[in-house]
């Protein structure tokens, strides 16, 4: 299939900002510059507004009425999943994993304001934690079909072939503005991107062998095992170009995932995410978030002090949103 014949919906504003950072470059000796994901213009902005243009557009296409997903309480693609409902016409349903708070904030508390039907989901000790929310997603649909709507489900972190293709797309433009920086030598590339549910990544592989571009990608795994997460977006690239009509394969040393910043768990700030939070609110006057991009850039700054950067020109740091966030984690995130 032609991929920009694709069904597709005009939710967010592109291209996106490509920002050279001057202040943290010369802190860190090397060219930054941020791709600002977070600056999508729906919602509170995120990275997740590429893929549901493609998947509210097959949602739309099926008569959908509802649109279910899921994510943890404070889940910044819940959040944007409920804004895309919303300018389509839609009822955002959330299955979210965890406890409601009487006083909401951060993404909870913009749910809420868009009046999604939230779901509180607790743990299965039996079942592992994805399969428990499928589960409940599946009898959340049911029930809208029993009294006559039309569910469409977007998965976990909006993880499929069909929004993996937003990435894509997001390699072809950022190659155009790559051509007009004029702050750095153009020499093998690199993109450093938090990586969760995979998608992201797999996505941004996808389109790198579609293009035949010279950029390298390193995905800064937030939670889980690594071994699973290389095999996953491995497998989603290849989908996602085959649903491009490319028969091309992925590389195994194209997927990298750094993963020795996880910490100790997925939610959890760790004191080298908070450093960056702060250094890049001081040196560039930008907000990055405790649990994704907080932690990609925390990798980024250590790979910088350990030289590893060196061979590559520019350094593309992927801002994928969360600034809900911030609010939510308050002065924790502030260094002592």
């Amino acid at each position: 299939m032609v991929l920009h014949c694709l069904p597709r919906l005009n939710l967010g504003n592109w291209p996106t900002p490509l920002l050279y950072a001057h202040h943290l470059s010369s802190v860190l000796n090397c060219p930054i510059f941020f791709k600002r994901d977070d600056m999508t213009g729906l919602g509170a902005g995120g990275n997740k507004v590429r893929k549901l243009e493609f998947q509210l557009a097959e949602a739309k296409r099926l008569g959908a009425t509802h649109v279910i997903t899921t994510g943890a309480i404070q889940s910044n693609h819940a959040h944007l999943t409920a804004a895309a409902a919303r300018r389509v016409g839609m009822q955002p349903v959330l299955a979210l994993a965890g406890t409601l708070e009487q006083d909401a904030r951060g993404n909870l508390l913009l749910d809420m304001l868009m009046g999604a039907e939230i779901h509180e989901v607790a743990p299965d000790p039996e079942l592992p934690p994805l399969l428990t929310m499928n589960r409940v997603m599946d009898g959340l649909a049911d029930d809208i079909r029993a009294k006559g709507g039309v569910p469409y489900i977007v998965p976990e972190g909006g993880t499929d072939v069909i929004g993996s293709v937003g990435y894509v797309l997001a390699v072809e433009e950022l190659t155009e503005q790559l051509k007009g920086i004029s702050e750095a030598p153009i020499d093998h590339p690199l993109l450093v991107a938090a990586t969760g549910t995979c998608g992201t990544h797999a996505g941004l592989l996808a389109g790198i062998v579609h293009y035949g571009v010279d950029l390298r990608v390193i995905g800064v795994s937030i939670s889980g095992n690594t071994r699973i997460k290389e095999e996953k977006t491995k497998q989603v690239a290849v989908e996602t170009l085959r649903l491009l009509g490319n028969e091309r394969n992925i590389p195994d040393d194209l997927v990298v995932i750094e993963d020795k910043h996880i910490g100790p768990r997925y939610g959890e700030m760790t004191e080298e995410a908070r450093f960056a939070i702060q250094l890049v609110a001081r040196t560039e006057g930008l907000i990055l978030d405790p649990v994704y991009t907080g932690k990609a850039m925390a990798a980024l700054i250590d790979m910088a002090k350990r030289g590893e950067l060196q061979h590559y020109s520019p350094i593309i740091f992927c801002m994928t949103g969360g600034l809900p966030l911030t609010f939510f984690h308050g002065n924790s995130l502030l260094v002592e």
